[in-house]
């Protein structure tokens, strides 16, 4: 992981080629394309790097949330994508609004 990092920084470089560092190092220029995406989600770092965010359990009480509209029986399933700062959540399928709920809040903090 380390390596491609290193590859993926060098070729951020104003004067770097993309296709010449590819070739440098016996990589497809579309992999490389793909590790400099990747760096600039932050989603290129080693197992070691990665940070947790911290949990908090509290007692607090949910709240009640509106009355929602249960799908029909055979309705079919959509996706909602979320864009963050960081990357992008996207979620497929049926999904129960509490739980949905309590991810949106957590993520906004």
């Amino acid at each position: 992981m380390a390596d491609k990092r290193r590859i993926a920084e060098e070729s951020f470089s104003s004067k770097a080629s993309v296709s010449r560092i590819a070739r440098r190092y016996a990589l497809n220029a579309n992999q490389l394309f793909q590790w400099r995406k990747s760096y600039r989600e932050g989603r290129l770092v080693s197992e070691s790097e990665a940070k947790l965010l911290p949990v908090a359990i509290t007692e607090e009480p949910l709240t009640k949330a509106p009355k929602a509209v249960e799908p029909t029986v055979g309705a079919p399933g959509g996706s909602i994508e979320i864009q963050l700062p960081k990357g992008n959540l996207r979620i497929t399928g049926k999904v129960e609004l509490l739980a949905l709920r309590t991810a949106i809040e957590c993520l906004l903090g």
